[in-house]
């Protein structure tokens, strides 16, 4: 009897927070929405969440306030989103820094795949392998066989330990065996310039600031790292077309909220995510800057998350990563 009484309290108690759940997220939002971006302005994710966010803003009824926490591989700014209350009022510009913490700082204060709420991927960009015009190699497979030659192997530059310039060509040393040898920059501007001149010998950032300087003949343009060519660079094959299978990298934006949220404000901020996506006039922004638009479920998009920072995790340990 006393066991029949403690079901019977469980179930009206979970009865009675289902509908409160429910109720608050009918009524919601009722104020603006706090989207920290774990990064300074005008980066890739901070041009993401100002054009889908004003967007989003129109549906929702209140605005979405961008608040920039750059820092600690974005784990500031993530950090702020685990503690702020799962109310819906308080939102993350989830990235691939976000799968890559977990291998990069073991000693984390949370738990990015615990402590945040997965909504959708916004949008993916790739990077693009670059060199002097002056280094003898135009492919992937001209890369592999020139650094074979060298007897310490080519060296490439990155934006520093555990960016995407820096895991893209570890992925490519992983999955071929090429005896690459990197040189991280805390200046990245400084990395291009001196990769321009012929030494190191190549980097891999980001596609859309480096069209321009491709353009300009100071680049010569080798290889796409994502799974499909650029739209800004439609006539650089991708790292897999040069024969090297599967191969799939690509610096990712999606939205996040605090463990806890209730899954109604996760279904409405995804349904006003994905509105903002099928805009023509947010489209249209995005393509310029060369992303793909994504708009996946909440849970396509933890499968993805989890996923990635599995694939991040098993990179950095084998290659022995570590934060400086």
């Amino acid at each position: 009897m006393q066991d029949t009484r403690r079901r019977f309290g469980l179930a009206l108690g979970l009865a009675f927070a289902l509908g409160t759940s429910s109720a608050f997220a009918q009524s919601w939002p009722e104020r603006s929405i706090r989207l920290i971006v774990p990064f300074g302005p005008g980066a890739f994710p901070d041009t993401v969440a100002r054009i889908v966010g004003e967007r989003m803003s129109a549906g929702l009824g209140q605005p979405v306030v961008i608040d920039n926490r750059p820092g600690a591989g974005g784990n500031i700014g993530t950090e702020a989103v685990v503690k702020a209350a799962p109310d819906g009022y308080t939102l993350l510009l989830h990235s691939v820094a976000n799968a890559t913490s977990k291998g990069l700082y073991p000693k984390l204060a949370f738990d990015p795949l615990q402590d945040l709420k997965p909504i959708t991927q916004l949008a993916s960009v790739g990077n693009v392998i670059v060199a002097a015009p002056s280094l003898p190699a135009a492919t992937v497979q001209d890369l592999l066989a020139l650094t074979r030659k060298r007897p310490d192997g080519l060296l490439y530059a990155s934006g520093g330990n555990g960016t995407t310039s820096h895991l893209a060509v570890e992925l490519l040393k992983s999955a071929t065996g090429a005896p690459f040898v990197h040189v991280p920059y805390k200046i990245f501007g400084q990395a291009l310039t001196d990769v321009m001149a012929g030494q190191p010998d190549f980097v891999a950032p980001n596609i859309p600031p480096t069209v321009p300087t491709i353009q300009a003949g100071k680049f010569k343009a080798i290889a796409v790292t994502s799974a499909k060519r650029s739209p800004l660079l439609p006539d650089v094959p991708t790292v897999a077309e040069q024969g090297v299978s599967g191969f799939d990298v690509v610096s990712w934006n999606g939205l996040a909220a605090p463990a806890g949220t209730p899954d109604a404000i996760i279904q409405r901020v995804h349904a006003e995510a994905v509105k903002a996506l099928n805009d023509p006039g947010v489209r249209a922004k995005l393509t310029a800057q060369g992303a793909e638009l994504i708009g996946s479920s909440p849970a396509e998009y933890t499968a993805f998350v989890r996923e990635e920072t599995g694939r991040w995790t098993r990179i950095i340990q084998s290659a022995g990563i570590q934060i400086d």
